[in-house]
């Protein structure tokens, strides 16, 4: 049964890592009165380094995939202003650009100096996921805050929090979005010499016999035993075949789908679904592919 979970638990990390997840970072936005100051030039530098974190954070190595300036601008409705949205308003242009999430830095002022502050919302449910704040004389000294704080930032998006991660044996695993819990398996077991263990009788302890009582002859089905081996090894031969297969065509179908360049709103979320077939293609030949070798290592074992 024990097996069984973590087999089941391992599968559920496969599949659901399938799913990319989409992450868009806005244009840095500013206060009015800081226009002048901070210039477009300034924040779209800020803008490309924020960038730049998040896909060293999110790589597409593990199902992400940061949406670029272009991409951005294709999805958004003429005459939007992004830099004037903030809170839950982002979290909305995240949906309307077909974002998982969507995240964006804004420069404000607090007495003489500068502020940063960013934050990263989860479109569907319109949640706040992460954010920081940060200060400095220039916008020299928000680069560095923003160098300082976005790698924490923008791993709180997969969830990266070592106090809630599962461990097994005793080591800490890192499962991503959403941990289920701590398991922890510590098992002792003491060695009992039955043959040389003393036993008492009529008030005088008496060394006990090593010699077998009696012997039973163990009873076994050789033909059930044959076509339980045969049928693990067929089966699981048919569903890793199938696995491989599957997980190489989804494989395929959604790095075309990433690849493939688009021109409107509609080919990119026809991509993007594209992309997400493909994915959970792959994921599930992977899980019977996984499976399909358990069934073979049964049935070799058996």
């Amino acid at each position: 049964m024990k097996h069984l979970l973590n087999t089941l638990f391992f599968l559920l990390i496969c599949v659901s890592s399938a799913m990319a997840a989409h992450v868009a970072v806005l244009e840095t936005g500013v206060d009015l009165d800081l226009k002048k100051k901070v210039s477009l030039s300034d924040r779209q530098y800020l803008t490309n380094v924020l960038r730049e974190e998040a896909v060293k954070e999110l790589p597409a190595s593990q199902n992400f995939t940061i949406m670029t300036r272009e991409n951005i601008n294709v999805m958004l409705p003429p005459g939007k202003a992004i830099e004037d949205c903030e809170g839950s308003c982002l979290a909305e242009t995240g949906r309307n650009i077909a974002a998982d999430y969507v995240c964006q830095a804004r420069v404000g002022k607090f007495g003489s100096k500068l502020t940063i502050s960013a934050e990263i919302y989860e479109t569907a449910g319109s949640k706040l996921v992460a954010s920081f704040n940060g200060h400095g004389a220039n916008v020299e000294e928000l680069l560095k805050e923003i160098k300082k704080s976005a790698p924490e930032f923008f791993r709180k998006v997969k969830g990266d929090d070592p106090s809630s991660s599962p461990k097994f044996g005793g080591r800490r695993v890192n499962n991503g979005a959403g941990g289920i819990g701590d398991v922890r398996e510590e098992i002792r077991v003491g060695k009992v010499n039955l043959n040389s263990t003393p036993i008492e009788m009529e008030g005088k302890k008496v060394q006990r016999s090593s010699k077998p009582i009696g012997e039973v002859p163990a009873v076994k089905n050789r033909a059930a035993s044959a076509w339980l081996r045969w049928g693990a090894i067929i089966g699981g031969s048919t569903l890793l075949t199938t696995g491989i297969v599957l997980a190489v065509v989804g494989n395929t179908e959604a790095k075309v789908a990433h690849e493939s360049g688009f021109n409107s709103v509609e080919e990119y979320k026809s991509n993007k679904d594209e992309a997400h077939s493909g994915q959970i293609k792959r994921g599930v030949g992977i899980a019977l592919s996984i499976i399909g070798a358990a069934g073979i290592g049964f049935g070799f074992f058996f």
